[in-house]
């Protein structure tokens, strides 16, 4: 087999470069002058390297630095570009394991193909969704209001106040994961509990909210490009690190709160098969995705971009 992709051998002090021979294949571009170059790396001790497929960018990142520095050297691994079809080839016995989607992706997957021989074994880590603002520093217990109409405005604090505008995402799941946001953080009490990856769970609406305990009106707006406007604007806005990079804030530098890691629904994860139940290069490798030393990695270097999904973080 060859799967396609940037194929990769890890131990934890870096590439197994010993046992491995590489093939250098160059190929021309047709398009103008230029050319590209693919480079595949091969190994005569391949058959018992684990073959993963990916995700792009954060998780491949993330992979690469559990592989090189975490995980033992016995263990030898394959990093394989994922694709729309990874878990079909993993059930089909065509690779070992996947790491590119969330819970709820996962979840819809397996059930429209059927995947009853794949299941989660690691849930590693989240890129959360967060709360700012222009106008306040913190979500602490405060009495003070602001928008109330009738009587000028009582601050004495920094304090995110009693009758605050707060923004979500007009997007179901954006809606959704801000009211959970606000719900974590004390501003507001939902029907249910944060986790739930149902379909009910996943897309809460304004009519889930019981109870606003900080007294704010709820806003679903479109962000495009009135992005810096609605932030500087309104007393809060709930961001996805994207959102919150492109206006050039940095969640654990400016965020009020964030997102929980624990029990998050939108938890990337590492699925393998059933026929590896017990495998022990898999149990190595869902124990170092697990450690606290991933999640000071995920800490330094993603600013709260991207948290630990496991117990014992700073989140």
């Amino acid at each position: 087999m060859n799967p396609p992709g940037r194929e990769r051998i890890r131990g934890r002090r870096g590439f197994l470069a010993a046992a491995a021979a590489f093939t250098l294949v160059m190929s021309t571009g047709v398009l103008g002058c230029g050319s590209e170059t693919t480079v595949a790396y091969d190994s005569a001790a391949d058959g018992d390297a684990l073959l993963v497929y990916v995700g792009a960018g954060d998780d491949r990142e993330i992979l690469e630095y559990v592989v090189e520095n975490i995980l033992p050297d016995s263990v030898k691994v394959k990093l394989v570009d994922a694709s729309e079809d990874s878990n079909f080839k993993v059930a089909a016995g065509d690779g070992d394991l996947s790491y590119y989607q969330h819970i709820p992706a996962f979840e819809a997957d397996k059930e429209k193909n059927s995947f009853d021989n794949l299941s989660v074994v690691s849930k590693v880590n989240v890129v959360p969704y967060a709360l700012y603002s222009s106008k306040w520093k913190d979500v602490a217990s405060t009495e003070d209001w602001v928008n109330v109409g009738l009587v000028a405005d009582q601050v004495t604090g920094r304090s995110l106040p009693h009758g605050s505008q707060v923004v979500l995402p007009t997007t179901p799941t954006g809606f959704a994961r801000g009211l959970y946001l606000l719900q974590s953080s004390g501003l507001v009490k939902l029907d249910r509990p944060f986790g739930g990856t149902s379909a009910a769970d996943l897309t809460i609406t304004q009519a889930n909210v019981l109870d606003s305990l900080r007294h704010l009106t709820l806003l679903g707006l479109d962000y495009g490009e009135y992005l810096e406007s609605i932030y500087r604007n309104y007393d809060a806005v709930v961001l996805s690190p994207k959102h919150a990079a492109s206006i050039g804030l940095d969640p654990a530098e400016d965020a009020l709160a964030i997102e929980p890691g624990r029990d998050n629904p939108y938890t990337h994860v590492l699925v393998a098969p059933s026929r590896l139940a017990g495998d022990q290069r898999v149990l190595e490798l869902t124990h170092a995705l697990e450690t606290p030393e991933l999640a000071q990695f995920l800490e330094t270097k993603f600013h709260g971009a991207n948290i630990p999904a496991t117990a014992g973080t700073s989140r």
